[in-house]
């Protein structure tokens, strides 16, 4: 009876050591976590871009002269054509004193009433990005982003109302506000490296930074002139400020000053959230520091965005 009882309790030891052995420790159940390998990632940007103002003067009306400078007021573009194509400067029809509803000559165009202080509105900034994950952290990257700028200002026209009663008359001065406008577009690639803060599997932060080229094109410049008069018959008028870039001599500036290839520098900070193994998303405010390529004497200007990024892991 000893004996069987001396086996038995060497059986229930080794049966206990055997399964202490193979007993998953905290250790190893963490390495079944799925690790995050090398991978290529893709996936799309969508937010908001704030250009600064400093290439807005390009769309002010006031042009180049021959020698590539920015015109005088009585040379610019704008003056020349309120007030001698539109004007009767030339001697021809004066359809801003009929849209004015005022005599030829009850109206003037000074220096003053050009457009000042014209700026960028905040518009979309779509794009591609693209990036190759070193490691669980860092990543190389490579985006082109697209926008649509738009430029919004203000010019006047002021005029004189003379009004007759009985053996005398009398004369009002008004200003009469009207709209210029301008569009660009830009397409911008960005080579850079990220890395994201902190090991939690779910959200991080992460920060951002590389090179950015900027390609950038004069679209559209036009002054708007509109009559609150409704019996006119024709009671706007639209002025394309940028045909005469498109004749000789001064097309040979469409191409130097309108249109431009620049350099800047971009950085990023904000969250990073990998919803599943798939799918990661990105919430960042990104600013750059670019000298956009327009214009004469280009410089260096920091501009501003903030956008959702989503990837899509090509590699799990």
């Amino acid at each position: 009876i000893l004996h069987h009882i001396l086996l038995m309790f060497v059986g229930l030891t080794t049966l206990h050591l055997h399964a202490q052995e193979y007993e998953p420790s905290e250790e190893d159940s963490t390495s079944l976590t799925p690790i995050v390998k090398k991978g290529f990632h893709a996936g799309i940007y969508v937010g908001a871009y704030w250009a600064n103002k400093s290439t807005a003067y390009l769309y002010d009306g006031y042009g180049f002269d021959q020698n590539g400078q920015r015109n005088s007021f009585t040379n610019s573009v704008l003056y020349n054509q309120i007030v001698n194509v539109y004007g009767s400067g030339n001697g021809g029809t004066d359809y801003i004193a009929q849209l004015l509803n005022v005599n030829p000559g009850d109206w003037y165009f000074n220096e003053q009433d050009m457009p000042i202080n014209l700026r960028y509105t905040t518009t979309y900034l779509i794009g591609l990005n693209t990036r190759y994950r070193i490691n669980k952290k860092e990543s190389i990257t490579l985006n082109a982003y697209g926008t649509k700028l738009a430029v919004n200002g203000k010019f006047t026209i002021s005029s004189v109302t003379s009004t007759n009663f009985g053996s005398g008359s009398s004369s009002q001065a008004r200003i009469n506000e009207f709209t210029i406008i301008g569009a660009e577009q830009r397409l911008m690639f960005r080579l850079g490296y990220q890395r994201i803060l902190g090991d939690n599997e779910k959200l991080n932060f992460m920060v951002e930074g590389g090179l950015n080229i900027i390609l950038a094109k004069a679209q559209k410049n036009q002054a708007i002139l509109t009559s609150n008069n409704p019996s006119l018959s024709q009671n706007s008028i639209t002025i394309d400020l940028m045909n005469i870039y498109n004749q000789p001599p001064y097309n040979f500036y469409t191409s130097k000053y309108m249109t431009g290839v620049g350099i800047g520098f971009f950085g990023g900070f904000g969250l990073n959230l990998n919803i599943n193994p798939r799918y990661s998303i990105q919430l960042l405010y990104s600013p750059s520091f670019d000298r956009i390529s327009l214009g004469y004497e280009p410089k260096f200007k920091l501009q501003h965005g903030v956008g959702l990024r989503v990837y899509y892991n090509f590699n799990k």
